[in-house]
């Protein structure tokens, strides 16, 4: 079969073509239960490949399409769960991804099309994972200091200013900025090559501190810089592909890394983003504005790693093939992770979003499906832990969801659109767990796969209030819609080693791991997720973000240099970066600075 590949090397990944492409190749007339497939469409970050598999017909929508891949050469096929079932904005496919795979390693990927009303088909494609961002081997070396021009660049005669240096740079060259200050804006538009970046590093003899950056061009690398003070730290033009980003710091500005003018396949990893909204002095519609990294609708960026705070958003408007994993998000004046306007296949796992004034992670609305929110910790928001105002398909899966007045206080309607399984949600105070105050928001019962989650409404007269009727418990909540056959509920009082939200948003609250005591009833209590929780400990997956007993996941920018007692700061991190298990070894190469 002939495979239609929009997002590769030379090519420029422009969502709007994608969505034209699949309105072309996939909503042809339905009027068929038979299935008829058109031709993958796929993108490959470093740790996951996103796949669209436009089809014809299925009105019935009873196609299934089972996944399994394999290292090229290797003999056993891998199992994961099946592409999702899609029939929203108009676009009629089966699509999904497959997470935590290997850098720069070529995968064949077996997609086995099943309809009893006829269309089955069994295609195997081999797809090549993108590499880690590597520093040039061998490049030439130059320093730069503050000034307006001249010098050669060596460390007795640096260039004076980055503009001089960037007079001279070509692929594979390295650049040490000095200390001192760079003013005004600064424009990094000399391009590297692909595989070989301009790399501008602060030399470290002290801050780096950059006006404010514009990059226009391709293959940049910055590391080390400073933005103080500014409208915006980061800015872009002419959609500048494959720049990474990278132990920066960004104080005081009131917009941090800002995608403006787009950009494609960005690395946005290990940096530190504290911006000038503080929550709780913003009012009104003044606390709705500076991100810390605003992807303004651009695609197949990794953003790791980062510590976020005092910004309105801490991640915003993924365009699609995004991965969003190890952020450490909290005390912001709206929401913690906005998937708003996405398209398919933007994936969001393992971070950890603390005191949103708002809600913690936002779907509102989704262009596009399906999307991966997976082992996320959000506590305590005022409003949602998980924010919905429209529906699509998304898997929903081992997250802890603390909610200050009610785990999702409003939208929860859509969620039988999803696949929502071992989940907690959690309201701090007594209030229903799932309130849904509209009548439009039920969705046909083809999509609904929400059970396996533990649920703690504190002693609220009602559990849940769904399409305006109020239910008492799981029984009544599951006799009346189906949903929950194998939900628990659980007490939060006794189930958390630690839980220490005192007061509602802005009031600020400790960074914690919620994690499970071995006595709630949330251990073991877990359904089999292929390719997500196979390593479970015990006799099933637990509920939640953490799986009893396996180790801790690190949040945030993660540290290179222990003081003299081998910890940071006093906090203790061998528990956090020893022998890692789970999601944590399948993302083990991201867990390695960058090669060097």
């Amino acid at each position: 079969m002939m495979v239609f590949r929009p997002i590769f090397k030379n090519m420029k990944f422009k969502m709007v073509g994608l969505l034209m492409l699949l309105m072309i190749s996939g909503v042809q007339a339905h009027g068929a239960d038979s299935t008829s497939p058109g031709a993958l469409l796929f993108h490959a970050t470093p740790t996951s490949i996103g796949l669209v598999w436009p089809i014809t017909g299925d009105d019935n929508h009873n196609a299934e399409c089972r996944i399994q891949y394999r290292i090229q050469g290797e003999d056993r096929w891998q199992p994961f769960i099946p592409l999702f079932r899609i029939d929203d904005n108009n676009v009629n496919a089966l699509a999904g991804s497959i997470l935590f795979l290997i850098p720069q390693t070529t995968y064949e990927i077996n997609l086995i099309l099943s309809d009893p009303d006829g269309g089955n088909e069994n295609l195997v494609e081999s797809v090549i994972t993108r590499s880690l961002p590597q520093w040039p081997a061998g490049g030439r070396e130059f320093h730069v200091v503050p000034g307006s021009g001249g010098g050669s660049g060596s460390l007795e005669d640096p260039f004076r200013g980055i503009y001089a240096a960037q007079n001279i740079a070509e692929p594979g060259d390295i650049f040490w900025v000095h200390a001192g200050t760079y003013p005004g804006e600064i424009e990094f538009s000399t391009p590297g090559e692909a595989g070989n970046y301009i790399v501008w590093k602060g030399a470290g003899d002290g801050e780096t501190l950059v006006g404010k950056i514009r990059i226009s061009a391709d293959h940049i690398w910055l590391e080390g810089l400073t933005v103080r003070d500014s409208d915006y730290a980061l800015l872009t033009y002419n959609a500048p592909e494959d720049v990474v980003i990278t132990y920066n710091y960004f104080w005081d500005n009131h917009y941090g890394v800002y995608l403006n003018h787009g950009g494609s396949n960005w690395t946005i990893t290990d940096n530190t983003i504290v911006g000038d909204q503080i929550p709780g002095a913003c009012s009104g519609n003044g606390c709705y504005k500076g991100e810390g990294i605003e992807l303004a609708h651009s695609s197949g960026h990794v953003v790791a790693y980062n510590t976020i705070s005092y910004v309105a958003d801490g991640i915003s408007y993924p365009g699609t093939n995004c991965d969003i994993f190890g952020n450490e998000l909290f005390d912001l004046a709206d929401d913690g992770i906005e998937l708003d306007y996405g398209y398919a296949n933007n994936r969001a796992w393992q971070n950890r979003i603390s005191n949103p004034k708002n809600n913690g992670i936002s779907f509102q609305p989704m262009q596009g499906s399906p999307w991966y929110v997976l082992r996320n910790q959000v506590a305590a928001p005022l409003e949602s832990a998980l924010k919905l105002r429209s529906g699509g398909r998304a898997l929903i899966a081992h997250n802890t969801m603390v909610g200050w007045s009610g785990a999702m206080a409003s939208g929860s309607g859509y969620l039988n659109q999803f696949q929502c399984n071992n989940n907690l949600w959690i309201t701090i105070q007594d209030r229903y767990c799932w309130e849904d105050t509209s009548v439009n928001g039920f969705i046909p019962f083809w999509e609904e796969n929400v059970d396996y989650d533990g649920l703690d409404w504190g002693n609220f007269i009602y559990a849940f209030k769904w399409r305006r009727v109020r239910y008492s418990d799981l029984e009544e909540f599951n006799a009346a819609t189906g949903m929950e056959a194998h939900g628990i509920r659980v007490d939060k009082t006794l189930c958390f080693e630690n839980l220490d939200i005192p007061e509602a948003p802005p009031a600020s609250m400790p960074l914690q791991y919620l994690t499970l005591r071995p006595s709630c009833p949330a251990v073991d209590a877990g359904t089999v997720l292929t390719g997500i929780n196979d390593d479970y400990l015990g006799s099933a997956p637990d509920l939640g973000a953490y799986e009893f007993g396996a180790g801790l996941p690190y949040f945030g920018v993660r540290v290179t240099d222990f003081d003299d007692d081998g910890d940071i700061d006093g906090r203790d991190l061998s528990e956090l970066t020893s022998q890692p298990t789970g999601i944590q070894a399948l993302i083990q190469p991201f867990a390695q600075r960058f090669g060097r």
